[in-house]
């Protein structure tokens, strides 16, 4: 039988509800409520002390219990030392090579340098105010969409700014901010339409002088 393991890295909350999943534990029983834990990863949750563990707000003998019971179950115990964990975490990726090139990835994403914003505001920023003689000046529909893009880009779901390269994160703020003109346009001619036609039903009808 395959030996049980979890990516250790994980924030302990929602590790030990994924190790649930697969027990017989309900989650009442293993669900841990002292904030000063919730902030911990499963590797640090598994470095403490039984005694220093069972201090912990809401925290009963009981429940401790439980969830070295689950933590058994992924070989896993309270208390153990830094190399261990280590060589838990590697027995974990030669299990998962795709998953350790993954997070190898993520890696080197989040190594390289941060975008520099105010470099770029101050770039816009000359580009606006520039003289409109030079070609250069952001007209008011390029400033709505740079603006739509960005809200775009700031307010994509978790799991986008998780897994998501910042290549395709533009890419995806940008097509959305696309589809949201597209769209305003299509409603903004068919308004326009609307009105011109309702202004020629009912425009006011002046008879024809006869000479």
């Amino acid at each position: 039988m395959k030996t049980k393991r979890i990516l250790i890295d994980l924030p302990l909350d929602y590790g030990m509800t994924h190790m649930g999943f697969e027990s017989n534990l309900t989650r009442q029983e293993i669900s841990i409520n002292s904030p000063e834990l919730q902030k911990l990863t499963i590797r640090e949750f598994c470095m403490l002390p039984r005694e220093e563990v069972l201090s912990a707000d809401g925290m009963t003998a009981d429940k401790l219990s439980a969830i070295e019971r689950l933590l058994n179950e992924y070989s896993l115990r309270l208390g153990m030392s830094a190399k261990e964990l280590d060589t838990y975490l590697n027995c974990y990726y030669q299990e998962r090579p795709e998953e350790k090139k993954f997070y190898d990835l993520c890696d080197q994403l989040a190594s390289k340098p941060s975008f520099d914003e105010k470099k770029f505001r101050d770039e816009l920023k000359r580009k606006l105010h520039g003289s409109p003689m030079d070609g250069n000046r952001l007209n008011d529909l390029g400033w709505q969409r740079y603006l739509t893009v960005r809200e775009a880009y700031l307010n994509q779901p978790w799991y986008v700014k998780c897994f998501c390269s910042r290549l395709t994160r533009v890419r995806r703020a940008t097509k959305d901010a696309l589809a949201i003109h597209e769209i305003f346009c299509l409603l903004a001619t068919e308004s326009c339409i609307d009105t011109e036609r309702w202004n020629f039903e009912h425009k006011e009808v002046r008879p024809t002088h006869q000479r």
